[in-house]
């Protein structure tokens, strides 16, 4: 996959859609780690509140991975 572009480079940061939705009982994906509320923003929303949702999509994925280690 490839890294999501930074908001501050003048680019619109790319989805970090990894195309393995699935979504949680509190309504987060699986896959990429954005609410369902951010999914349907993600097209409407600037560069900067892109990078917002990228943040707490990133935030999210490594609290799931603390709380769920992959197996040995």
């Amino acid at each position: 996959m490839l890294a999501p572009q930074s908001a501050n480079d003048g680019h619109t940061p790319a989805s970090p859609c990894i195309r393995q939705c699935c979504l949680d009982d509190a309504d987060e994906c699986l896959g990429c780690g954005r609410t369902l509320e951010e999914i349907k923003a993600w097209h409407g929303a600037d560069a900067a509140g892109r990078a917002g949702i990228l943040d707490a999509a990133a935030a999210r994925r490594e609290a799931r991975a603390r709380r769920f280690p992959p197996a040995r």
